[in-house]
C-alpha cells in the first residue's frame, strides 16, 4: 500500500481489522480487482477474514444505516465460523433497545441479538424477544444485515421488563408447536445495561416464602428473593406443560458499567456476564448455551497461558 502497488494486493490474505479499516481505499485505488474479489467471496470462491472483529464492529456500518458488502461478507463468515465451532441452536435473546442503552451498549445489544438469532434452530431461528413489561416474540425482518439491525433497533420497548412473561412466551410457543423437550430453549440471553424491572410478574402467586418486609433487607437480598420466587413459579409452569426438566436458564449480559446487579452467582437458573466479547460467545458455543458463573470462569482460564498459575 505504501508503495501504491494496489494491483498486487492479495486480498485473501488481508486481516479482518485491516480489511475493515482500508476497504474504502481498496475500492478507490483498485476498484475492479476489489469488486471481483468480493464477488468471489459471495460465490464461495474466495475467503474473507473476520476472526479478530467483534460482532458490533462488523455490524457498525449496518447500524449506521449503510449498505456495505465487506461488512455483509465478514458477518456471514463470522456466523459460519461460530456455527462450525459450537452451537447456540436452542437459545434466544431479549434485546433492550430502550433509551438508557444509547451508544456502544445499543450497538452491541442489537448485533448480538441478530447474531444469536442466526445461530438458532426452528422454531427459534431468526427471532428475538422484546424488552418489555409485555414481551413479544419477534421474527426479525430483512435480508441484509442493515435491514435486520434496523428492525431490532425499532422494536417496541419499555423502561423495564417482566421475565415471567418472557418465559410465558417461550412456553406458549413450545406448546403451540408441540415442541419436543430436547428442542426447548436452553438459554435466554438478556442484553441490557442491567437496570431491570423490580416487578416480578407474579402478583397472584401465594408463595409462603415470600416476605413483604422489604425495609429490613438490603437491595441485593430483595432482588435475590424476588428472582427465587419468580423462578419457582416459572419452573411450576414448565412442569405443568411437560417441560419440567428443560427450564431455560438466563444469562444477564451487562453491556455497560452499572452498579445494578439483578442476580447473584448463587441464584438458580442464572449467570451474569459483564462487558462484551466474542470470546464469551465462544464459551457459550462450546458449552451449547449451558453455563453457570463457575463454568464461565473455568472456561475463561482454560487456555495454556493460564496453566502455570498457582492458587494459594
Amino acid at each position: 500500500m505504501s508503495a501504491q502497488r494496489w494491483s498486487e494486493l492479495p486480498y485473501t490474505r488481508v486481516a479482518s481489522v485491516a480489511m475493515r479499516r482500508y476497504k474504502v481505499l481498496f475500492k478507490k485505488h483498485d476498484e475492479e480487482r476489489f469488486d471481483k474479489y468480493l464477488e468471489d467471496v459471495e460465490a464461495g470462491k474466495a475467503k474473507i477474514s473476520a476472526g479478530a472483529l467483534l460482532p458490533h464492529e462488523i455490524a457498525a456500518a449496518a447500524y449506521r444505516g449503510e449498505d456495505d458488502d465487506v461488512s455483509e461478507l465478514q458477518w456471514r463468515r463470522m456466523v459460519d465460523d461460530l456455527r462450525s465451532k459450537g452451537s447456540l441452536c436452542n437459545c434466544i435473546s431479549v434485546c433492550d433497545v430502550s433509551g438508557s442503552m444509547t451508544g456502544t451498549p445499543m450497538e452491541v445489544c442489537i448485533a448480538l441479538g441478530v447474531l444469536t438469532s442466526e445461530l438458532s434452530e426452528e422454531p427459534w431461528a431468526g427471532k428475538v424477544i422484546t424488552f418489555s413489561e409485555r414481551p413479544e416474540l419477534q421474527l426479525i425482518n430483512g435480508k441484509t444485515l442493515r435491514e435486520k439491525m434496523r428492525f431490532v433497533q425499532r422494536m417496541e420497548w419499555d423502561m423495564n421488563t417482566n421475565f415471567q412473561a418472557v418465559f410465558d412466551q417461550i412456553l406458549r410457543t413450545a406448546v403451540e408447536t408441540r415442541l419436543a423437550p430436547e428442542k426447548m430453549i436452553r438459554t435466554v440471553f438478556v442484553y441490557s445495561d442491567m437496570e431491570f424491572d423490580e416487578a416480578s410478574g407474579h402478583e397472584d402467586d401465594d408463595d409462603d416464602d415470600y416476605s413483604e418486609d422489604d425495609d429490613e433487607e438490603d437491595e441485593e437480598e430483595e432482588k435475590q428473593r424476588s428472582w427465587n420466587t419468580d423462578y419457582k413459579v416459572i419452573c411450576q409452569k414448565f412442569r405443568d406443560a411437560g417441560y419440567g426438566d428443560v427450564v431455560p436458564q438466563i444469562i444477564f449480559w451487562n453491556l455497560r458499567d452499572s452498579k445494578s446487579t439483578p442476580v447473584t452467582s448463587t441464584q438458580p437458573g442464572v449467570a451474569m456476564v459483564s462487558g462484551f466479547s466474542k470470546n464469551f460467545l465462544k464459551i457459550f458455543l462450546k458449552r451449547d448455551g449451558v453455563v453457570n458463573p463457575e463454568a464461565i470462569m473455568m472456561e475463561a482460564i482454560a487456555g495454556d497461558e493460564y496453566q502455570k498459575l498457582a492458587v494459594f
